[in-house]
């Protein structure tokens, strides 16, 4: 026996979308990294109806652990509804809030949680951090580290030390940037449970709402990551869409022995 998932990319990052009325078991932390392991993706989007929004989103990472948030995920699991659906406008439930979503072929417009500047997720000490940087929460945490050269900084190298710095109780995704013009910035990012990963829309935003904060940019930022590009727009009070692509790439089937 087997179950029918699909694997879906946007901007670079593949997940498997898995709806959770398909599965003979629930998803735990073991099955969805043995998942992740045998497909080689960057997570897990758990779907179920949800009474308060069209659809709810569980994102499992990699290492088994969740996610609050996940921009290009919000995207996939937007576009896959709409074609169930024939909705134009679709809600997704998560972590973060309910978001809401618009499904235009395939360019997928989401409103992400409201941007913060500090919070429970951002802790300093007096143990040093060993760059500038500014935080941003948009549901899930992250550390947006300006630098000279996004191709050259060591991000493999140091993304594990600073996913785990003591400032940020429940780890952080890392993104280093560098701004190209007032509307275009450049970046790579570490992932919280995940490691260096082509894209993040969630990460994407944070730049964006970081550079805006400190006049280094204005809305809307274009944001070339390595997998593809991103258009932020950052408004008042936190307020943050995004809007980028949302591709299906196969549908695959979950043997039952890999889901035991």
């Amino acid at each position: 026996m087997s179950t029918t998932a699909e694997r879906w990319e946007g901007a670079g990052n593949v997940y498997l979308i898995v709806d959770a009325a398909l599965l003979p078991v629930a998803l735990d932390a073991e099955r969805a990294a043995r998942i992740c392991a045998t497909l080689g993706d960057d997570g897990v989007l758990e779907v179920r109806r949800d009474d308060g929004a069209d659809v709810s989103m569980r994102i499992w990472n990699p290492d088994g652990s969740q996610s609050e948030a996940c921009g290009n995920g919000t995207r996939m699991v937007a576009r896959w509804l709409a074609e169930q659906t024939g909705q134009g406008d679709v809600t997704i439930s998560t972590a973060a809030g309910i978001l809401r979503c618009t499904v235009d072929g395939e360019t997928i417009s989401a409103q992400m949680a409201p941007a913060r500047l500090d919070g429970p997720q951002y802790a300093p000490t007096d143990e040093p951090f060993p760059y500038a940087h500014t935080f941003v929460s948009i549901g899930n945490p992250h550390v947006v580290i300006p630098v000279d050269d996004v191709e050259a900084f060591p991000l493999h190298d140091v993304g594990p030390g600073l996913e785990h710095h003591p400032w940020f109780p429940e780890r952080t995704n890392v993104e280093i940037v560098v701004p190209i013009d007032e509307h275009r910035v450049r970046m790579r990012v570490w992932e919280r449970g995940v490691g260096e990963t082509p894209a993040c829309g969630t990460g994407a935003c944070a730049v964006a709402v970081a550079l805006v904060a400190n006049g280094t940019a204005s809305s809307p930022v274009t944001v070339e990551l390595p997998g593809g590009e991103l258009i932020i727009e950052v408004g008042a009070h936190g307020a943050v869409t995004m809007r980028g692509p949302a591709l299906r790439v196969e549908t695959v089937e979950l043997d039952d022995e890999l889901l035991r």
